[in-house]
């Protein structure tokens, strides 16, 4: 409705608007609050104006919803006869998010009258400026504003009075189908194994756009193949960063829009359909789109599997293999670094710590992270008041353009992501307890859960799990840099028990098993599927590992003794795999609440490498992310992705096997030798990969102990003649090669001299007939 200011001696009137299905419904009442008064005023009003200045009416609904239905607000207000020509109002709204939006009038007050002032209020309305700010008004604007208001000013000298007379909300109601419009593809280069994205825009009517039941919208697309895949549409409002010298937080931009972003799997020609349906009726994009996709080059980032070589591994969807070397990296910052390790200022940091981190780690060797969506960092939905939050399926725009970011510096970098929905603090009341934040939770705003563990059980809190689900697949899932999705971290650490049990819950159980199903029913990639538990491997629940929605099993490896005690402690977790499946140490690191550096540093280095020696899926991942950001730790995987290059360990055969150390010469060598060092080693008939070790890592500033004239006994390979090459474990350059001949079961292998540790490879080159 077109702005109007104009005569009127009625104080009370109505307005009708008709155009193109949309009317208003009814008139509601506003109460008024003026600028001095906390309490309501009664209408008419008479207001005393002083002027040079301002008079401020505050506006407000009996149900402040209505808001959401506005298309117009109507003011009556009595002007004084002898006025000041120069006059000027303005409507305010100050939104949830307390970005201020206002409206201002070019022509005056008439005077001696009651002047009729008509705001156009709906998501169409042209004509508001939002100082300070580049967000441009649209629907989601009017939810809950903080607070809506009329202005007079002038900065002509006067003293009078004016009356407000009335001030009415008019409401409409929506009548029509969704017309799709305005689409556009936003992809300039349309190639397999990459992003094909398309932009349209919906009426901007929808309160709730990440509620399929208010608005649902899918592509079908059919392949090249002839086969369809449904890709569901996503609500979508740009950002922007500030970088200065106050720090680097992310603003709105502009309007709000919906997408649809798809991969290409193979090269061909494409066709897409749009379909969106809200309770007004269905709507099919008349004109089909189309595109032609071509192939991929070799270089291109593609979709991890499960191999189909060996189950407890993985693979890229061409076979190739995917081997994950890398660390967690769960969020910019820890804020348990400064009570562990006080003695470095660490300013605040955001997501653009993962320009370093994830640049340091290509240039490193590692290809792997873990990223959690925490209230913090990355989240998408959490209590309504905690900035940019507003409650359950209500999600947080600014957060998720900022994952499309981290997800845009994984793909540059190489690295994949095992991508964390929830983790246990947020739906506990014992570790690292949220659960009073958790916008489920019915003691905040909008909440409904009494307990924690109804999180994984009432039907309604799994339905909202579904939608989170289903934005997230619909926005990021066309990603091959997503390694996989984990349903939640530290699933034992939930619910309001201490036992660390809580994954044996039949309801627990039940939900990965629900919600995992529901992933691969609407994720056309196949992204890997996990739920994460705490502890160590002496935790898993066998009801959750061997069900077919989890493909792999992810769990931690926390102790409270000696450094070294890790070492052992991965091998029992790879010895416990036994679902044939991958498994996965995503987290390890001293006990849960860290260790000292030294101690930290001495296991870092101890686990990857006994982590690539035994049959685990891959490295395993430090947890303390930013102690191997301040020491530079980063060289250690370098070292390992060198000494990893050549080895595929997809293999059926290939076991954890026995290994023992003994003195080459018994007579003259030193006996201490066997009581100080051990090794890990894994073996097939063909190949090998082990790892000697001090049982006892030197101190900081102590000599190294070094091993001479030590034989190492490997089982597991074949009678034949076996390529042994042995690797120092700070760069991971190759120290000695030589052949040897097996006996039988087993290997005797030579250990050159070494300081510390370090590693061997074997590789069968020529397998030896037995004489009959």
């Amino acid at each position: 409705m077109l702005e109007k200011i104009r005569n009127c001696t009625l104080i009370s009137f109505s307005v009708l608007l008709i155009s193109s299905g949309i009317a208003t419904a009814e008139s509601v009442p506003l109460t008024v609050f003026t600028q001095n008064k906390t309490k309501p005023v009664a209408l008419p009003y008479t207001q005393t104006l002083n002027f040079p200045g301002e008079h401020n009416f505050n506006l407000l609904p009996a149900d402040i919803k209505k808001w959401a239905e506005a298309d117009s607000i109507s003011i009556n207000l009595l002007w004084p006869a002898d006025a000041p020509e120069h006059t000027g109002t303005l409507t305010w709204l100050k939104d949830r998010n307390h970005y201020w939006h206002q409206r201002i009038y070019p022509e005056a007050m008439k005077p001696g009258i009651t002047n009729l002032i008509e705001i156009p209020f709906n998501s169409e309305s042209t004509g508001w400026n939002t100082p300070g700010h580049s967000l441009a008004w649209h629907h989601r604007i009017l939810l809950n504003p903080e607070s809506v208001g009329f202005r007079v000013f002038s900065d002509t000298a006067y003293t009078g009075k004016c009356v407000l007379v009335s001030a009415t909300l008019n409401t409409k109601i929506p009548k029509d189908t969704p017309e799709i419009s305005n689409v556009r593809v936003l992809t300039k280069q349309i190639i397999v194994q990459s992003l094909y994205e398309i932009r349209f825009d919906l009426p901007d009517r929808y309160s709730n756009p990440f509620d399929p039941k208010e608005i649902d919208v899918q592509a079908q697309i059919i392949t090249p193949a002839n086969t369809t895949n449904i890709i569901n549409g996503f609500y979508y409002h740009s950002h922007y960063r500030l970088e200065d010298e106050l720090g680097k937080p992310v603003e709105p931009d502009g309007r709000p829009e919906w997408r649809v972003r798809y991969c290409p799997r193979q090269p061909g020609k494409y066709r897409m359909s749009l379909i969106a349906k809200d309770k007004y009726g269905t709507t099919k994009q008349p004109a089909t789109l189309e595109f032609i996709a071509k192939p991929a080059s070799k270089a291109a980032h593609k979709f991890i599997k499960v191999s189909e070589k060996d189950p407890r591994y993985f693979e890229f969807t061409d076979g190739s293999l995917y081997y994950p070397i890398g660390h967690n990296v769960r969020s910019a910052t820890d804020a348990r670094m400064d009570d562990k390790f006080p003695w470095k200022f660490r300013p605040e940091e955001g997501t653009t710590a993962y320009r370093r981190y994830f640049k340091r780690m290509e240039e490193n060797g590692q290809n792997w992270a873990e990223v959690w969506m925490s209230a913090w960092s990355l989240g998408l939905e959490w209590t309504e008041g905690i900035s940019g939050y507003h409650g359950a399926n209500d999600y947080h725009m600014g957060n998720a353009w900022e994952l499309d970011r981290v997800l845009d510096l994984a793909a540059q970098h190489s690295i994949y992501i095992n991508l964390v929905f929830n983790y246990h603090g947020r739906i506990s009341t014992w570790c690292d307890p949220e659960w009073q934040l958790h916008p489920y939770n019915k003691a905040t705003p909008g909440g409904w859960l009494t307990m924690p563990l109804e999180f994984f059980s009432d039907p309604k809190a799994i339905e909202m799990q579904k939608y989170f689900i289903r934005y997230t697949q619909a926005r990021w899932g066309w990603s091959p840099s997503i390694f996989g999705y984990e349903l939640c971290s530290e699933l034992n650490l939930t619910g309001h028990e201490t036992h660390h049990k809580t994954h044996f819950e039949p309801s627990v159980v039940e939900w990965c098993r629900t919600l995992g199903k529901y992933i691969k029913q609407i994720d056309p990639y196949r992204h890997l599927v996990s739920a994460h538990i705490s502890n160590d491997y002496k935790f898993l629940n066998p009801k959750i590992c061997e069900m077919p929605e989890m493909d792999f099993n992810a769990l931690d490896a926390y102790h409270h003794t000696n450094p070294e005690a890790i070492i052992p402690l991965m091998s029992k977790t790879a010895l416990a795999n036994t679902y044939n499946k991958p498994i996965l140490i995503t987290e390890f690191g001293g006990s849960p609440m860290a260790a000292g550096l030294e101690h930290l540093m001495v296991e870092q280095h101890a686990a990857i490498w006994t982590g690539v020696c035994v049959p685990l899926s891959g490295t395993p991942m430090f947890w303390w992310w930013q102690v191997i950001d301040e020491n530079n730790l980063y060289p250690r995987y370098k070292a390992l992705a060198k000494f990893m290059a050549d080895v595929d360990p997809r293999d059926i055969t290939a076991q954890q096997v026995e290994t023992k150390l003994d003195l080459s010469n018994k007579k003259t060598g030193d006996k201490k030798l066997l009581k100080q060092f051990a090794a890990v080693c894994t073996t097939s008939p063909t190949k090998g990969r082990g790892y000697i070790y001090p049982k006892v890592f030197a101190k900081k500033g102590k000599e190294e102990l070094e091993a001479k004239g030590l034989t190492l006994y490997v089982q597991g390979v074949q009678n034949a003649i076996y390529r042994v090459s042995f690797y120092e474990t700070e760069g991971g350059e190759q120290t000695r090669k030589f052949d040897v001949r097996s006996d039988g079961d087993y290997i005797a292998i030579p250990v050159p001299t070494f300081k510390k540790d370090c590693a061997f490879k074997l590789r069968c080159i020529t397998p030896v007939v037995k004489k009959r």
